[in-house]
């Protein structure tokens, strides 16, 4: 067995193994043994497991078995994965095939001895198994004798003159498909297997036909990959390995003959009873499937045998969540639940009404730690209280203050402060745990005052609107681009190959940058996720978070190009079965979900900050050089929060980004939005030395103050006539014609919207030549255009002529004023799509 890295034996020494142990008295054993059988199926997988062989001989029709015919059209091979057989895959490895071509191409060698199988005697009629030169034993020793009297005799012809003998005698090991010699009754491998036996219980050599019916119990006939014998182990532990694999078969669990046939070898010498034996005699192969296996086997057989016993599983301080119906990911049964260690809680109560919760709820996992946290923090606050808060009927309103404080106070598991937002959710946790025993009746004798009230609440901390936020910055993302070729590396993922996985890798990074979605959105992405529609393209995608699915968001064509890129690697790939629909395969076979998980995605995330050589920030250090960026910073999320900022300080309105965001809520895209006062201020105060009349004349303003307060934004610029300052910016006397007004006082924090208004009158010019408009219309849209474009040209060689220091002062002032703006303007009527910005050119704000 090879696992990474290195090579596992299971097959140790005798003397390095631990010696059986046995822990239960026979008749326990006895009954024990009895109890199993009761709740065994005898006729579970009639077509796959043999009982009285006790030999499974995996179905590759059967979805629930990991065994697969051959991927290669003309092999009749099987194997672990849906790939090629072992045989086929050292063939294609030698080859320089691609993989689609060889499959079709590639025919194995038909005289090939195919594992655990034996071609029968080429003479015709003859039903013994071929052992020398296609012939059985017999007829091989004729053969050779006739090669001494004629050494250049033609084997065909010399088989055509054969008679076939009579069949065999089948080995004495039972489900053993060999034919026996005639020495032992056994075949040749249970042959050899027998005299070592022999020989090391320093015996004679017995007689012929002498093998104990103890020993040929204990034999595993020759298996194939499709195949385990619970033949080697003790008989006990037979029935506990039948018992539990029926159980994680009820489960919809997947059974793997090649995982269950290393078990197996791993308990055959070690224990007598899996449920005397402590977990760490069961385990111990350093194969994860193996480990995992035997741990669950474990497991399953502890709670059964405390069923026999009469003993609740659930009184445990470990708890087996499958046993108790908890739900995995999507709601469907929790396949490794692992366990819950509810020891901490020093409250019998307490312990019991989390464990009528579980079983009676049957939450997801993740509900469960949850609530098994916020039960451990009420046990502490409860445990200082007099009387250890262990008698419910001496509760009184004092301890629900008491565990209510300690929530408000409560730290992460790693000793960081946590978030009020956490604490209140944990609480909340801690409620619906006690609401629901208490209405379903399991708290009756509980004092009426250990209950919640109104002022069992913990306020949200107000957001510091200095503090930074968690989208990356722009010169971070920019130095992340030029590493892409890194990505993937160190990461495995399933059969795919270190370029497949980097190719995986940089679709999902740019998807991630450029699309703005949750990390689980795009790993749930489907083949089909692009739509074309009168020359836009859209990705589609499902908002399970907000229970909005098929929605559609603009994208440019780069990302279009990224998907069709790797659309045409996905091609190449052995996808796994079920994976066809989703646009990122899982890792292997195993498993309900059937595309790329979240965790995958922050795993191949982190693991490549971790190898890009230097990362800066945009803090400067003392040596005034720029310190390196915290790579912590760096998660998949965290794009989607540059993504958002990016349109925010690019002044797309808010509306527009609620909708590209598909948020619920305008307060949560508001959140990008805001600028502290201080900030603002300072924007202000930077900005009103650079406003200008509509002649390009500066005229800068006297203070911050009557920046503010002695004008109003208008579209294009801020707007001094005090009519229209009075109304808000709502009363133009001229019908918000800023080019031709002396009140106009536009500065470089407009650009952009200058340079998008030029666009819609040289469009509006178009529509009106072509409606045959009076010249008047056109001449006067024309001196516009014309008005419009020498402020911006002024403005841009104002910006040009500026030094580089107080150019990036400038272009960051703009970028906070523009968001402030971008906030307060919700009525704006703006065309939903990806906002496209002008290029920027040298000293542009755009």
């Amino acid at each position: 067995m090879t696992t990474t890295g290195k090579v596992v034996s299971l097959h140790q020494p005798r003397s390095a193994q631990k010696p059986a142990v046995d822990a239960l008295p026979p008749d326990v054993l006895s009954a024990w043994t009895a109890w199993l059988g009761k709740r065994t199926d005898p006729g579970w997988r009639p077509a796959e497991w043999d009982g009285e062989a006790r030999l499974f001989s995996g179905d590759p029709n059967n979805p629930r078995t990991v065994a697969y015919r051959c991927a290669t059209a003309a092999c009749d091979g099987l194997s672990r994965t849906r790939g090629l057989c072992a045989t086929c895959e050292k063939a294609f490895r030698a080859s320089e095939l691609e993989l689609r071509e060889f499959r079709a191409a590639f025919v194995p060698d038909r005289n090939r001895v195919i594992a655990g199988q034996r071609a029968a005697c080429r003479v015709a009629g003859c039903p013994r198994e071929s052992v020398l030169w296609g012939l059985c034993n017999a007829h091989g020793s004729l053969r050779h004798k006739h090669l001494q009297r004629d050494p250049g005799s033609d084997l065909d012809a010399w088989v055509a003159d054969q008679k076939p003998y009579p069949p065999s005698p089948a080995c004495a090991v039972p489900g053993c498909r060999y034919d026996a010699r005639a020495t032992f009754g056994l075949c040749s491998m249970h042959q050899t297997r027998w005299k070592k036996h022999t020989a090391a219980s320093r015996r004679r050599r017995p007689a012929p036909g002498v093998a104990t019916a103890e020993w040929l119990e204990r034999q595993a006939p020759f298996l194939n990959i499709h195949q385990f014998s619970l033949a080697p182990l003790h008989p006990v532990v037979r029935m506990e390995m039948l018992y539990a694999l029926q159980q994680r078969d009820e489960r919809g669990q997947k059974i793997d003959p090649v995982a269950v046939r290393q078990a197996v070898a791993h308990l055959a010498d070690r224990v007598t009873s899996i449920a005397s034996a402590d977990a760490e005699r069961v385990t111990g192969p350093a194969q994860a499937n193996v480990d995992a296996l035997l741990r669950e086997t474990h497991r399953i057989v502890a709670g059964a045998f405390d069923r026999f016993q009469g003993v609740d599983p659930t009184s445990r301080d470990v708890l087996d969540l499958s046993e108790l119906g908890v739900r995995g990911l999507r709601g469907t049964p929790t396949h490794r639940p692992g366990g819950l260690d509810v020891s901490e809680l020093r409250q019998p109560w307490l312990r019991q009404i989390l464990v009528t919760w579980i079983a009676e709820t049957k939450p997801t996992t993740s509900e469960v730690r949850r609530a098994l946290r916020a039960c451990l923090a009420a046990s502490r606050a409860l445990q200082i209280r007099p009387g250890g808060g262990e008698d419910p009927a001496a509760l009184a309103f004092a301890d629900m203050n008491a565990v209510v404080d300690t929530f408000r106070h409560l730290p992460k598991l790693d000793g960081n402060p946590m978030s009020n937002k956490q604490r209140g959710a944990l609480l909340s946790f801690f409620f619906k745990v006690l609401d629901y025993t208490r209405a379903a009746g399991h708290l009756d004798g509980m004092s009426a005052s250990f209950a919640r009230h109104s002022s069992h609440v913990i306020k949200q901390e107000e957001a510091n609107e200095d503090e930074v936020g968690k989208a990356l910055p722009e010169t971070v993302i920019n130095q992340l681009d030029q590493h892409t070729h890194l990505l993937g590396q160190g990461v495995s993922h399933g059969r795919m190959t270190p370029e497949q996985v980097g190719a995986m890798g940089r679709t999902i990074y740019e998807l991630l940058r450029d699309t703005g979605r949750r990390p689980y959105e795009i790993a749930e992405l489907r083949t089909t996720c692009l739509e074309h529609d009168s020359g836009d393209w859209a990705l589609i995608w499902d908002n399970r978070k907000g229970r909005r699915n098929g929605r559609r968001l603009p994208v440019t064509p780069d990302t279009v190009t990224t998907i069709k890129t790797w659309l045409a690697v996905r091609d190449t790939l052995e996808l796994p079965s079920g994976s066809e629909p989703y646009l990122f395969p899982p890792a292997g076979e195993d498993g309900i979900v059937r595309h790329l998980g979240s965790g995958q995605i922050s795993t191949l995330i982190r693991e490549w900050t971790k190898r890009i050589p230097v990362l800066l920030g945009e803090e400067f250090g003392k040596d005034g050089e720029r310190v390196p960026f915290d790579r912590s910073l760096i998660y998949p999320y965290a794009f989607r929060h540059s993504y958002a900022q990016r349109h925010a300080d690019a002044g797309v309105p808010v509306d527009v980004l609620r909708e590209l965001m598909d948020h619920k809520s305008m307060q949560t895209t508001q959140r990008y939005y805001k600028i502290s006062q201080k900030r603002k201020r300072q924007a202000v105060n930077v900005m009103r030395l650079h406003t200008m009349d509509r002649k390009g004349q500066p005229a800068p303003m006297a203070s911050a103050t009557a920046y503010q307060a002695r004008s109003v934004v208008v579209p294009f610029g801020n707007c001094t006539e005090p009519s229209n300052v009075k109304a808000g910016g709502k009363a133009c006397p001229i019908r918000f014609q800023c080019a031709a007004c002396p009140s106009y006082r536009p500065d470089p924090s407009y650009l952009p919207a200058i340079e998008d208004h030029i666009r819609s009158l040289k469009a509006d010019r178009e529509m009106a030549v072509m409606m045959e408009a009076d010249e008047f219309v056109v001449r006067n849209l024309d001196d516009q255009i014309a008005a419009f474009k020498g402020t911006v040209e002024t403005m841009r060689k104002l910006v040009e002529a500026m030094s580089p220091l107080e150019r990036e002062e400038v272009e960051q002032a703009a970028t906070v004023l523009r968001k402030v703006r971008a906030a307060q303007d919700r009525g704006a009527a703006v065309a939903l799509g990806m906002p496209s910005f002008p290029a920027p050119r040298d000293g542009s704000m755009a």
